[in-house]
């Protein structure tokens, strides 16, 4: 497929400590993956986009052609108009576009099935979730640049190029690697534990010291029969119906607000959640207290808590709170929360959508050993 080009955009390392490490395993990933595409022999180029080569010097080295586009640095980030801008100073015609976190465990021979698929169709969008995008292949490309207003992050572009633009989509079949996102540490630290991570990756996330502990408690409780689980959040039919078929234990669900970003229900501040009433209500203490009667653990996408409280932290606040690093949390919600967690009477995990979603499955699948979704 000669005409296909890679791009992937990477975001800044940050300045805290946390954003750094985060930014870091990104880079990993990205360089993983950009190898793994190229492996397929079906792409033509990589287009790498990021603010600066810092952790990604080995790719200079690299035995395919690569073109780097360094962010601009007059002019504040919007994601539509540098992907719009890209597609035309590169005169992509045919786009793969994988963000820095997407598809950690996805093998060269899963992105060959993908791009195989893809050069079946002259013209049409396939990506990995219609809802909130993680990698998408789209042609033409030029179909973007009337859209690119209306995409604030990659998320929404599968959603916006089918139901805006027209393009005919195609979604790959579900499988914990093609869906898998790395957006938060606890989606890092899930990955470290899955047997298909790359080592680099692994290395990546051990180096940074953070402490996986608690995933490590949710492994044991998905391997113990009569374990009792809670999910709330964004969790997909599909994630639930894995951990039903696969772990013999009790579980209760709060599916709520899915695609608030696709759909940009959290931009308009649309976002209800019936957890979050509750969590308002009684207090975040007297809610961990009730969730420990419930169950021996819980996953808790509390992005859909900060939407609906209005509140949409910065990233440290959001990495810290996911890490329990309540000295760290600033948004003095946010900390309170993190602080009732901690000293909940059962194990919780907190993050974002991954976390319910994918990272469920990927959980699932470290503690069994066993694949609970594939191709």
């Amino acid at each position: 497929m000669k005409d296909l080009t890679l791009l992937v955009m990477v975001g800044p390392i940050g300045n805290h400590l946390l954003e750094q490490q985060m930014g870091r395993i990104l880079r990993v990933a990205a360089q993983e993956t950009i190898h793994r595409i190229m492996d397929t022999g079906r792409a033509a180029r990589v287009i790498l986009a990021a603010p600066d080569q810092a952790g990604l010097e080995s790719l200079e080295k690299a035995p395919f052609p690569l073109e780097w586009d360094l962010d601009p640095g007059d002019r504040s980030f919007e994601f539509g108009a540098r992907l719009a801008g890209l597609i035309q100073r590169h005169q992509i015609s045919r786009l793969l576009y994988v963000g820095a976190g997407a598809a950690p465990l996805m093998s060269t021979a899963g992105w060959e099935a993908v791009l195989t698929a893809f050069a079946e169709m002259e013209e049409g969008l396939l990506t990995n979730n219609l809802h909130s995008s993680d990698w998408i292949a789209v042609a033409p490309a030029e179909a973007i640049l009337a859209y690119a207003h209306r995409l604030p992050t990659d998320n929404a572009m599968a959603w916006v190029l089918h139901r805006e633009a027209g393009l005919p989509a195609r979604v790959w079949p579900r499988s914990t690697a093609s869906l898998l996102d790395l957006d938060t540490p606890v989606d890092a630290m899930i990955v470290a534990q899955h047997p298909q991570a790359p080592l680099a990756l692994r290395e990546a996330v051990a180096r940074t010291g953070w402490d996986p502990s608690r995933v490590r408690q949710i492994l044991t409780l998905l391997r113990t029969p009569g374990s009792r689980l809670v999910l709330a959040g964004r969790v997909p039919s599909w994630a639930w119906a894995a951990l039903e078929r696969h772990a013999q234990i009790w579980t209760r669900v709060f599916s709520e607000e899915r695609g608030m970003q696709a759909s940009a229900r959290m931009h308009r501040g649309e976002v209800r959640s019936l957890v979050y009433t509750y969590l308002q209500a009684v207090g975040p203490r007297r809610f961990f207290e009730t969730l420990g009667e419930l169950a021996d653990g819980a996953l808790l996408d509390i992005r859909v808590w900060m939407a609906a409280a209005g509140r949409w932290p910065a990233p440290v606040d959001r990495y810290a709170a996911d890490l329990f690093a309540v000295l760290e949390i600033q948004d003095p919600v946010i900390r309170e929360w993190i602080e009732a967690a901690v000293q909940a009477p059962l194990t919780v995990l907190v993050g974002g959508h991954t976390l319910v979603a994918a990272g469920l499955v990927a959980l699932l699948e470290a503690a069994l050993g066993v694949p609970c979704i594939s191709l």
